[in-house]
Parts: structure tokens; C-alpha cells; sequence
């Protein structure tokens, strides 16, 4: 009996020393992390949400995080779309104005540029999201209904979409989480236990704006390959893998194509010659421009139908040296077509 009682209270003691090191880890983290956090002061963004998805600022106010020292920023892009007026403001109380310098509405992703930061401020260093598993534990800050500097708990609920669905595969993943998401949250940084950043929240699923512990956030390793790697904002180009049975009812003459859904003006994308959707479509329950052109091939190579496929895309355009001749291979309106372009020349020293 003795000795079931020692053992017993040796559980209790292993139990309270993991839990208040996990609690000292956390509070240190936060720490660590606050003075990269910043409140987004926008105006409210326009067009309605989807019934299921609610997005959550509130009245154009936000979250962000600050990821270098010449002041770079990543937010949710559907809290900065109107670009003219958007404030930031520091955890010492310094505001300041940003401007929005690539934006990706896929993925629900915005980079901003301000001017100056606080010598207070250190910018969050930026994880690996690909290696986030369910089940691992996360953190966010953010300003739920205007507190600012709130910190909720959770851990990651799933990766969405995690597989392709009917055939289609969206060229930007998603972390669901079960951590406290309210209005006001939109553009938190979601960290890991290291207080590196792994997301940045978007939205959650609701009739009501309230939380029911569904929340997502835009995985980094997305804002990477849509606007953090070199010459990623200049690519302009955004789209959905397609694959199977869509791939067949487009007559894609191939296993996988890429369906561009908007190029951006003035971009890599637009010197090409490619054109994008202009068709609103739901398949399986995502919205989806159709009737753009499905890219084949970049540079000889095949596009293959999995996530890696997009992002290797992508910065075999975004990687093209000033001057070099970039192809591709697309179908348009069911006719196979050879495009190719120079890359513009680079600034001038």
C-alpha cells in the first residue's frame, strides 16, 4: 500500500513540474514574441464572406507580424484591401502608416511595408509549416475584439485541404486550429512552442461570428512561395492545381495542369501572355474563376499534381535571372499554345 502511494505521488509530482515548465515555456515565449506583434488598423474590407466562413476583423481592425527589420509585415489580405490608409501600431504604442507591397487572395496573405519600426522591436523568426503535424501544440496573439496582446492556446485540428478533393487542389494550405479565434483576430500570428511563426489566421467556420473551435490560418511556408521569396510579388500569378476528374472535364491532355485564376498587372505572369478566369465555378464547395489558361509545362518541365508542384512553379518564374527567356506551355479554349517571354532587366546601379 506504502508503495502505491509513493508511486502515485511521484505521477503527481512529474505531473506538476511538466506542467508548470510548460507554463513557464509559453509565458516566456509570449515574451519573446510580443513586441513583433501589431494591431492593423484598416478601413473594413468590402464584399460579403461566404455564409460558412466568417472572416475575422472587426471593423478593419486586425493583427500582424513583424518579420525583418526593415519592416516588413505579414497580415490577412482581406483586412487590407483597401490599401489607402492602414495603420500600424507597435507594442510600445507607436503607430505608423503601411502600405501593402504583394497580397495573395488565395491564401487569404498580405506582405506591408512601413517606414520605420521601434528600436523595441524584434521581428519573429519564421518556422517550418510543413513539418506542423496535428496534434502539436500552438499559441496566437492577437487583439479579439480590440484587446490587444490576447493570447489563446490551442493545438493544430488539421491541415485543410490536406489531399485533394474531387480534383482540385488550392494552390494555399491551411492550418485548422482549435485555439480561441474571435473578430479582431484576422492576421495573428499563429507560433509554435519555439515562438517561431507557423500561420496567420484567417477565418473561422460559423452562422454567428461566434468561435466553435474552428479557425484557420494561412500556413508561412504559403507566404514564402507566394511573397516572401525572391521575386515571388513580381510573378503576379495565382491559380488552383487541377487534377482527375476535373482535369478530365477540362480536357486537360495531361495527368495535372495549373488553371490560372488572375494575373496580376505588370507582372512575370502578364509579359507572358497569360490570361486568367473569368467564369465563377464551386467544385466541391470551393469557389473557383475557370476559364483561364492550364499551364503544362515551365521550362520543359511537366507540372505534377501535388502542393510541391505549385510552389516549384512558381519559383521557377519568380527565380528567372533579368533577361532570361522563360516558357511555357498552356491550353486555351481547348488549342495548345507555346508562350515565352524575357524577364525585364533588373534595376539599374
Amino acid at each position: 500500500m506504502a508503495s502505491t502511494h509513493r508511486i502515485f505521488s511521484v505521477v503527481l509530482v512529474v505531473l506538476f513540474v511538466s506542467h508548470f515548465a510548460s507554463a513557464q515555456q509559453l509565458r516566456d515565449s509570449f515574451r519573446r514574441v510580443k513586441s513583433a506583434v501589431v494591431v492593423v488598423h484598416s478601413g473594413a474590407p468590402e464584399g460579403p464572406a461566404s455564409p460558412a466562413t466568417v472572416e475575422v476583423d472587426q471593423e478593419g481592425l486586425g493583427s500582424g507580424v513583424l518579420i525583418s527589420m526593415d519592416g516588413k509585415i505579414l497580415t490577412a489580405a482581406h483586412l487590407v484591401e483597401k490599401e489607402n490608409g492602414i495603420k500600424v501600431e507597435f507594442a510600445n504604442g507607436q503607430r505608423t502608416l503601411a502600405r501593402v507591397i504583394a497580397s495573395s487572395t488565395s491564401a487569404d496573405l498580405a506582405l506591408l511595408q512601413v517606414d520605420r519600426i521601434p528600436q523595441s522591436a524584434v521581428p519573429a523568426k519564421l518556422g517550418d509549416s510543413d513539418i506542423v503535424e496535428t496534434g502539436d501544440d500552438i499559441f496566437i496573439v492577437g487583439a479579439p475584439y480590440g484587446l490587444s496582446y490576447t493570447l489563446t492556446v490551442g493545438r493544430i485540428s488539421g491541415r485543410r485541404p490536406d489531399e485533394t478533393r474531387g480534383g482540385i487542389l488550392s494552390s494555399a494550405e491551411f492550418l485548422q486550429t482549435d485555439a480561441v479565434i474571435n473578430p479582431g483576430n484576422s492576421g495573428s500570428p499563429v507560433f509554435n512552442k519555439q515562438g517561431e511563426v507557423v500561420g496567420i489566421v484567417s477565418s473561422i467556420i460559423s452562422d454567428s461570428e461566434d468561435f466553435k473551435g474552428v479557425g484557420f490560418a494561412a500556413t508561412v511556408n504559403a507566404a514564402r512561395s507566394l511573397l516572401l521569396n525572391e521575386g515571388a510579388s513580381r510573378t503576379g500569378l495565382e491559380g488552383v492545381l487541377v487534377t482527375g476528374i476535373v482535369a478530365k472535364a477540362l480536357n486537360v491532355p495531361q495527368a495535372a495542369g495549373f488553371l490560372v485564376t488572375a494575373v496580376a498587372k505588370d507582372s512575370l505572369a502578364e509579359g507572358l501572355g497569360l490570361k486568367g478566369g473569368d467564369i465563377d465555378a464551386t467544385i466541391d464547395s470551393e469557389r473557383v474563376l475557370i476559364g483561364g489558361d492550364v499551364i503544362l509545362e515551365v521550362n520543359g518541365k511537366t507540372v505534377a499534381g501535388n502542393r510541391q508542384a505549385y510552389r516549384s512553379l512558381l519559383s521557377s518564374i519568380a527565380a528567372s535571372k533579368p533577361g532570361t527567356v522563360i516558357r511555357c506551355r498552356v491550353m486555351r479554349a481547348g488549342k495548345i499554345l507555346e508562350l515565352s517571354a524575357k524577364t525585364p532587366p533588373g534595376p539599374q546601379p
